[in-house]
């Protein structure tokens, strides 16, 4: 066999022609030592790259994934930054018509009035990288069918999972995947269950400018929460206890209250999602061509049906709030990803490529990588064949959500009797919470003429479905009820369920089985057992398509090396990273210029005294007099809202944590630009530009807030508050420094920094060391 080379690959000495193009790359937190010292000294990094991150120790030990979002630290009594719309589905579930904190926001005027963060999840602080690519490519090695390969894989992860969480309350473990599959991480967690709203503004500040500004700049939204971490009086975090202490992190970050400029060093800390830089020209093509624009289609229209049902009922706007927010932001990312990878021609280049790899690997005679490239072709094809029957199913939960909880208590129940490793991982005990906090938040965002419209739509597309995808369910329902339309079977099924009610969702989850569902006679239920096989058939489908994967990664990113050049890194998989950037505007299209930063009086011009540009009262007065105070720039001679960067982001960086050239935390992330949503699939430098809210904005809000003067005491600029504006010439004040972590914390500035439009081009290198070694290597 020929050896396989590892999956981060870059020519040594690679030249790069400007610091918007080093900016490309989400940096796990092992890679960082690979970066070039030079290079970041160049950028203005004053102190070792290892200051990040070093055996678990560093800046990046204050920063915490909540829920699939992203925050950190920021005080040493467990005080955690955050996006408004990360805490979004908090704020539902604490709202009812009288205190409706989306509308209103939400201020603790004391640690007693903080309210549980119902949800959204758990929040996970990383403690320990371990690489077990060897043991997990040996499992995936040994599997003689590709059907089996990732349940082989799967069950071996849960394995080192539960060894992992043995005899430790509190610790989450979790197996990731790097290189779709060439390389293996085991990434262990402390888990706070009990999460606190400490702060959130009003949704008219929080998400300023609504669908209208999402995904787009100028932007003035204040898109930020602030949480906290509770713990047992010993310290040892628990489930909700009236006697739980503030969590004392080890570290956190200190308050950069100065802000940035255009041209200053950041770097972005946190949890993106996923992207999907490596894609052969076939999937790229598929998604594309089918699979993007049949989501377009059924989004927009269960968006239609949850804005018309938000309309003139509060009560069912708040139960409807989160899932229509999703939905609307969904919707727009996939038509700006579309437009932007015709935009890139992103097609017509890896179609080139792909013909590229070929021709590398036959002039290799890399007989392995051949036939990874030829069964990567034809697993690709296959999807194509069942499509949009398999979008109805697995799209269920942004959907008819009663019918998703439903199917999930039947999956549930089919399996209770199986040991761990034999399950799913949402079907697994180990996350038995999580499965249940998602069920129980659908079951109290039920309404049932919103769930029968969404019924009703995916009956009526399911029963539009071409030959060869039908759902043998829907058809036996059909022609049960002969001549009925969709409507009515969807109000007939709601009708005939129980799961709405109180409790009975819960007795389903705990001691539900098959023969008890069975018997049951609940309509709903009925027609989620019909529906549970064909669930799993797609998934069938999946793992074999995933098998492989599984087989072919290592040999396809081998071929791959051969012809791309920049650097490989791995794509986003959910796990802590670090971007650099620089702040900075952009040009989106022939003769027009972004400026990198917007201001207060910016906000005030867009309002309409309307939704969705509608401040309340006490904001506009306060704008009007913003530049007088101690957080105006002194430049902009203004507050700053949000602020431009050339960051590499993606979906989950959203609350992540901007450092300044000192360490010191300057912003959250929280968007990406209209032009930069096709960045998933391939970076573009003169155009990957993400979005944050500055510090500065975030400290103003506070300080104008009723009750919110002890946060920034906790914070240390309670005095800065109260300070006159700074001006260019004057030093800033200082505030009370966070006390030092452990080891140094990173510090980065830009000397003589290239100006947001565009300056002298800086000739950069950076050095990455080719470690060969039989088997992928990241």
């Amino acid at each position: 066999m020929a050896p396989r080379l590892p999956l981060l690959l870059v020519p040594a000495a690679l030249p790069l022609a400007s610091s918007a193009r080093a900016a490309e790359g989400q940096w796990p937190p092992g890679m960082l030592g690979e970066l070039s010292q030079a290079h970041l000294q160049q950028m203005g990094l004053r102190r070792p790259v290892s200051d990040l991150w070093a055996d678990g120790e560093g800046l990046l030990g204050a920063v915490v994934n909540f829920g699939g979002c992203s925050g950190a630290f920021i005080s040493a009594d467990g005080l955690v930054a955050t996006n408004h719309h990360c805490a979004y589905s908090a704020l539902q579930a604490a709202s009812t018509v009288e205190h409706d904190h989306l509308k209103a926001g939400f201020v603790a005027r004391t640690r007693a009035d903080e309210i549980p963060a119902k949800g959204r999840g758990t929040l996970l602080l990383l403690q320990r990288i371990d690489d077990v690519t060897a043991e997990l490519r040996a499992v995936a090695d040994r599997a003689e069918r590709d059907e089996a390969r990732r349940a082989a894989v799967e069950a071996a992860s849960v394995a080192m999972a539960e060894a992992c969480e043995a005899g430790r309350a509190h610790v989450r473990c979790e197996v990731k995947r790097f290189g779709f599959g060439a390389r293996f991480e085991r990434h262990q967690y402390l888990e706070f269950e009990d999460v606190r709203v400490v702060f959130a503004p009003p949704s008219a500040i929080g998400e300023y400018g609504g669908e209208v500004d999402n995904w787009m700049w100028p932007r003035h939204a204040g898109d930020f929460a602030l949480l906290r971490a509770y713990v047992g009086p010993d310290g040892t975090p628990r489930a909700w206890a009236e006697d739980n202490v503030p969590y004392r992190p080890e570290r956190h970050l200190a308050v950069g209250h100065e802000g940035v400029a255009p041209g200053d060093f950041v770097a972005i800390l946190g949890f993106p999602g996923q992207t999907e830089r490596y894609l052969w020209a076939a999937a790229l093509r598929h998604q594309v061509e089918a699979e993007l624009p049949a989501l377009v289609d059924l989004y927009g229209e269960w968006l239609q049906i949850t804005r018309a049902a938000s309309e003139g009922d509060r009560e069912v706007a708040i139960k409807v709030a989160a899932l229509n927010k999703g939905l609307a932001n969904r919707h727009k990312n996939l038509l700006g990803m579309l437009a932007g990878i015709q935009r890139m021609d992103l097609l017509a280049r890896r179609d080139e490529e792909w013909a590229a790899i070929k021709a590398a690997a036959e002039a290799a005679k890399d007989l392995e990588a051949l036939q990874a490239l030829m069964d990567l072709e034809r697993s690709t094809a296959q999807r194509g064949a069942t499509l949009h029957r398999d979008i109805l199913l697995t799209q269920l939960s942004r959907g008819p959500r009663m019918l998703a909880a439903a199917v999930d208590l039947v999956r549930r129940a089919e399996v209770r009797h199986l040991p761990d490793d034999k399950r799913r991982p949402a079907f697994q005990e180990r996350n038995a919470d999580l499965l249940w906090k998602t069920i129980e938040r659908r079951v109290a965002d039920f309404d049932p003429e919103v769930e029968g419209a969404l019924l009703t739509s995916w009956l009526r597309r399911a029963a539009a479905l071409p030959v060869g995808q039908r759902l043998r369910p829907v058809d036996d329902l059909a022609k049960r009820l002969a001549g009925v339309p969709p409507e009515a079977i969807a109000q007939a099924i709601l009708a005939g369920t129980a799961l709405p009610r109180a409790g009975m969702a819960r007795r389903y989850f705990d001691r539900g089985t098959p023969s008890a569902m069975r018997e049951a006679s609940d309509a709903l239920l009925v027609l989620a057992i019909a529906l549970a096989p064909e669930v799993e058939r797609v998934e069938a489908q999946e793992d074999l398509r995933d098998g492989v994967l599984l087989r072919s990664a290592p040999h396809y990113l081998r071929a791959l090396a051969r012809v791309r050049t920049g650097p490989l890194y791995p794509d986003a998989n959910g796990t802590l990273r670090v971007s650099v950037a620089q702040v900075m505007g952009y040009s989106p299209q022939d003769g027009l210029l972004a400026t990198p930063q917007t201001t207060l009086q910016g906000q005030l011009a867009k309002d309409t005294h309307a939704p969705p540009f509608e401040l309340p009262e006490s904001v506009r007065a306060a704008a009007r007099a913003g530049a007088a105070g101690y957080f105006a720039d002194p430049a902009l001679e203004d507050v700053p809202v949000c602020f431009l960067a050339n960051g590499d982001t993606t979906g989950g960086n959203s609350g992540s944590a901007l450092i300044d050239g000192e360490g010191r935390w300057v912003g959250l992330n929280f968007d990406r630009v209209w032009e930069n949503i096709a960045g998933d699939v391939a970076y573009n430098p003169a155009r990957s530009r993400n979005i944050s809210v500055d510090v500065r904005f975030v400290l103003w809000l506070l300080s104008i807030t009723e009750g919110a003067q002890y946060i920034l005491q906790e914070l240390g600029v309670a005095e800065l508050a109260k300070a006159p504006r700074r001006t260019v010439a004057a030093p800033a004040a200082s505030a009370s420094p966070a006390p030092a972590p452990k080891k140094s914390a990173c510090a980065c500035v830009v000397p003589g920094a290239t100006p947001a439009n565009g300056g002298a081009l800086v000739g950069l290198a950076v050095l990455y060391w080719i470690r060969r070694r039989r088997g992928a290597s990241g």
